[in-house]
């Protein structure tokens, strides 16, 4: 069975509206009719769809990177902040001089805005429709749980957050263009551009202390998942994460347990990157065994997320 589709998420759009690039949508559950905002962009470039796929394919590791760059943008620059700022900008921006986007692109902005919630829904082949995870009985992650239940919100926490990353990113002295558009797919008006938020300098004790308590494991969580898209943890990003647990009042047992989420939830996407056309196959298999060691996940963990992904996506 193929992967997320927009007609797979007819029935759970309660609401879709569009704003010159912006595509705003409210997802329903069937069952608990419980409602998620999202948030996504339009593009106008033809064949990106299967483009992204070939990588996905090729790349496990810009799999990860895809599938943490939707969560980041509805930590960072989408979820319900950005669909209360979409609704705001959609009655005041007039629409003239606006670039013109077909049918094809809207659909894939819906399927990219339902990525940023994916994590909450399960597919129901009885409801044909997406239900709520629990409601389904598919356990949400770790990861999933520490960010649903301890969101980063409030501008300072996001400014830092920000920094974490661009300082994770930027730990080794240099920059990719890869690297460089992956934060900018997620950056917002509220933290900035990179090269901004770089300028910022980096975090310094005080700053760190002044992120609200219920944030800072959710933070620590976001950078080492970060950190592990390069497959393993180098020395100058060892010291930045080392750093960022002890400003944010993080204990080693606490830190060593986040790092455990973290790992699992890259394992996790580059998992839902290969099952992109509904399956996996052998040599696929054996290069995440490979990256999930790498970063200290063993293959009872493995095996046990490729099933909740699977029940997730009806597979």
């Amino acid at each position: 069975m193929s992967d997320v589709t927009y007609e797979r998420l007819k029935n759970n759009i309660a609401e879709e509206s569009t704003n010159g690039s912006q595509v705003t949508v409210t997802f329903k559950c069937p069952v608990t009719e419980k409602l998620h905002h999202a948030v996504a962009t339009m593009r106008a470039s033809k064949g990106m769809g299967a483009e992204v796929k070939k990588q996905v394919k090729n790349e496990l590791l810009y799999s990860a990177k895809r599938g943490l760059r939707s969560l980041l943008r509805g930590v960072l620059g989408g979820g319900r902040a950005g669909y209360a700022a979409g609704n705001v900008a959609a009655k005041s921006v007039p629409n003239a001089g606006s670039p013109v986007f077909d049918k094809a692109a809207q659909e894939r902005a819906v399927v990219e805005a339902f990525e940023s919630v994916a994590s909450e829904f399960a597919w129901s082949e009885e409801q044909k429709a997406y239900i709520d995870a629990e409601e389904a009985n598919v356990l949400m992650s770790d990861f999933d749980k520490q960010l649903k239940n301890h969101p980063i919100q409030g501008q300072w926490e996001r400014s830092v957050t920000a920094r974490m990353l661009a300082e994770i990113v930027a730990a080794d002295g240099k920059i990719e263009d890869e690297e460089r558009e992956f934060f900018e797919s997620f950056l917002s008006d509220d933290t900035g551009t990179l090269d901004e938020v770089i300028e910022q300098g980096s975090l310094s004790k005080v700053e760190l202390e002044e992120v609200k308590p219920d944030a800072r494991a959710s933070m620590m969580m976001l950078a080492y998942s970060i950190a592990m898209t390069d497959e393993k943890l180098d020395a100058a990003e060892q010291e930045a994460l080392a750093k960022f647990a002890k400003g944010l009042g993080i204990p080693l047992d606490r830190e060593e347990q986040i790092r455990s989420w973290s790992a699992a939830k890259v394992v996790e996407t580059m998992l839902e990157g290969c099952y992109a056309d509904g399956q996996i196959d052998d040599d696929e298999r054996k290069r995440i065994s490979e990256l999930a060691n790498n970063i200290g996940v063993n293959e009872a963990l493995v095996a046990k997320l490729d099933v909740n992904i699977r029940k997730r996506k009806g597979i």
